[in-house]
């Protein structure tokens, strides 16, 4: 059984006086019986990875590093070593399958030639032999003759399978082989992959298919611009992703059990392209360039150290540029991060609020990770919005402690709110209300700038309002700027508030039922504005809403709230795929329009232990006289506070 180690591997393409540093020092292992996925967006070196292990680099690409299987190493070998190599100790099967075929021969002398060529078969045996193979890989007897364009990309693909089997090769190299295919094929390729390990075989998995991968794999690999960003455990990919990159990925795919409308990443995907002399500088190579896809090349040099991830993250710092980044353990993961993985932004211990003699808010623990979007979800008075200002720092807490990017935010206010207000964006329930109707649009928007000094130029007011503006989707014509709120409709009044709260440009955006007040349409449209902006300015949000249909759009993850309590909180996919606490469920059933409890029953009251008791089927003595413990599902951050939780 093969093993496949992969140390400081680096691999440039030169054109002309610079060249495009496709991997940078990028180090892992394929082990027998275990498959490893390597994900990321295009052009971050996916490909050239599982090229250079099969010595297929074009003639201007340079490869440093070490790739040995067990004791032979790969680099630097000539052809006819690699050769020896190819097809029968490792195989790949490449992205863009029919491209990758001989047009004018048949499929099935195609799956034949490796054994003619390296086994010296003879060709009758070779294409008897190869007709088992298309077989197994069920492709249609009568299909075996037919040529390339003759057939489908589902019987392509099953082909180029057999092709790379067919010498039943220990390592075997899958780029994207189930890209552009149906559901079933999908499955199939799955079934064929999951047999290989079995088989102990090193399997390699090179996709944008973020679910076949976490369901796949054993091992994951995130790769951006060339370099390692994480390395986890593949079942972790959409639960428990440490790195904001990870994360933002997660967020794009349409996953089948995905709830959230597609989020995408704020920014665009670079290449790294260096001067030819700055390639014997590496590591220190500070003289590369940063340039788009699509741009023009600039002659210039642009200083580029640091983490490559930062002007793309939803949380970097100062020290992100300072120097190069390594791995850092983050449990079993390790994250090329220097804050460690994904930081905490908000932290919530046992916060609590009374109004007189009501119970608004009992103590509550929360934490919000940076990038994210959390949804609190419940009842009318079930304590959303209490929770909410004192998160943003509008209320006062009873008891208990809040903290912001991890500085003490009671002590931030008590020694002065403007600078946490800098960081902070509020956005409130009824927005006729949460403006003055005596100022002007410019002047409703400007008013955090000018409280806050930041900028005193009236003409530097007025772009930054504009811009602001243009953001929210808003006109930034002067006629637009004098009105006044009477003269809006509540879309824009909502989006003018919305403006206001993002002028200071926050890290944290409280959103309190930001489109209860809108007719769906404009709901629709405001919610996609605010999803994009969250994107692109990298915020991290609280969002309120007594809609969990709303929440499950939008929501990463969801806390559901009744009674002053949190009695259910997790990622959004497994709160509402596999709901524990029986309250959340009947929250689901009704946005379902499934047949509802009697009003009676509804408004009976909860006990001081369960809330929920006096309405829930499941109850028990227990739950009317103590506290339900918080329980962990799914071995993540689900949790449930209920004496007996529902499981699948």
């Amino acid at each position: 059984m093969v093993k496949v180690s992969i140390q400081n591997l680096s691999v440039t393409y030169r054109d002309g006086d610079h060249s495009l540093l496709a991997l940078d020092q990028v180090s892992l292992e394929l082990e027998p019986g275990r498959i490893t996925a390597l994900v990321g967006e295009s052009g971050s070196g996916k490909t050239t990875l599982g090229k250079t292990i099969m010595g297929l680099l074009p003639e201007n690409a340079e490869a440093e590093g070490s790739i040995r299987l067990d004791d032979e190493e790969i680099i630097g070998k000539d052809e006819s070593g690699l050769n020896r190599i190819r097809w029968s100790r490792a195989a790949m099967v490449f992205q863009n399958g029919p491209a990758n075929l001989n047009p004018v021969l048949r499929i099935v002398d195609q799956v034949a030639e490796p054994l003619v060529q390296r086994f010296g078969m003879k060709k009758s045996n070779a294409v008897a032999k190869a007709r088992e193979a298309l077989q197994r890989m069920g492709l249609k007897p009568d299909l075996a003759d037919r040529f390339p364009h003759e057939l489908s990309g589902g019987e392509v693909q099953r082909g180029l399978l057999a092709m790379a089997l067919i010498l039943d090769p220990e390592v075997l190299i899958l780029d994207e082989p189930t890209a552009a295919l149906d559901a079933v094929t999908k499955a199939f390729v799955a079934k064929v992959i999951l047999n290989m390990r079995e088989q102990k075989k090193a399997v390699l998995l090179i996709t944008h298919d973020l679910d076949l991968a976490r369901r796949l794999a054993d091992d994951l690999f995130v790769l951006y611009l060339g370099q390692v960003m994480e390395t986890m455990p593949a079942s972790d990919l959409f639960s428990d992703p440490r790195h904001p990159y990870t994360l933002a990925l997660g967020r794009s795919y349409p996953a089948m059990n995905a709830t959230r409308d597609l989020g995408g990443i704020r920014g665009d995907g670079f290449y790294r392209v260096m001067h030819a002399h700055a390639q014997k500088e590496r590591p220190a190579g500070e003289h590369f360039h940063i340039s788009s896809p699509v741009s023009t090349h600039d002659m210039g040099h642009v200083v580029q150290t640091g983490c490559l991830f930062e002007p793309r993250c939803t949380q970097s710092i100062g020290e992100c540029r300072k120097e190069a980044v390594p791995m850092f353990p983050a449990g079993d993961h390790l994250v090329r991060c220097v804050r460690r993985g994904i930081v905490t932004l908000l932290h919530l211990e046992g916060v609590s609020k009374r109004y007189d003699r009501t119970t608004a808010l009992r103590p509550t623990s929360l934490d919000l990770r940076a990038g994210e979007l959390f949804c609190l979800v419940g009842e009318t008075g079930s304590g959303k919005t209490t929770l909410a200002m004192i998160a943003a720092g509008v209320l006062n807490q009873d008891q208990g402690g809040r903290s912001i990017e991890g500085r003490d935010m009671d002590r931030w206010i008590r020694e002065g709110y403007r600078s946490l207000a800098r960081r902070i964006g509020v956005i409130y329930q009824n927005p006729a209300d949460a403006v003055s109707h005596r100022l002007s649009v410019l002047d409703i928007v400007a008013e955090p700038l000018k409280i806050q000094g930041e900028v005193r130029e009236p003409s530097q007011i007025r772009d930054r309002v504009r811009r602001i503006l243009a953001d929210v989707h808003l006109s930034t014509e002067p006629e637009f700027l004098r009105r006044y709120p009477h003269e809006l409709n509540m879309g824009a009044i909502q989006r003018v508030c919305m403006a206001r709260a993002l002028i200071l440009e926050p890290a944290f955006l409280v959103a309190d039922e930001p489109t209860s007040s809108l007719d769906p349409s404009v709901q629709a449209k405001v919610l996609k504005m605010l999803l994009d902006v969250q994107v692109e300015k990298g915020l991290t949000m609280l969002f309120v809403t007594h809609d969990i249909g709303l929440a499950r759009k939008i929501g990463d993850r969801i806390g559901v709230m009744l009674a002053g309590r949190l009695v259910e909180v997790g990622p959004a996919a497994r709160v509402l795929g596999r709901a524990a606490h029986p309250y959340t469920r009947r929250l689901i059933e009704c946005a379902q329009g499934l047949e509802e409890r009697s009003a009676v029953e509804a408004d009976l009251p909860g006990s001081a232990a369960c809330p929920y008791a006096a309405r829930c089927d499941r109850s028990e003595e227990r739950c009317l006289s103590e506290p339900p413990p918080a329980v962990r599902l799914d071995g993540g951050g689900h949790l449930a506070w209920c004496h007996f939780p529902m499981r699948g």
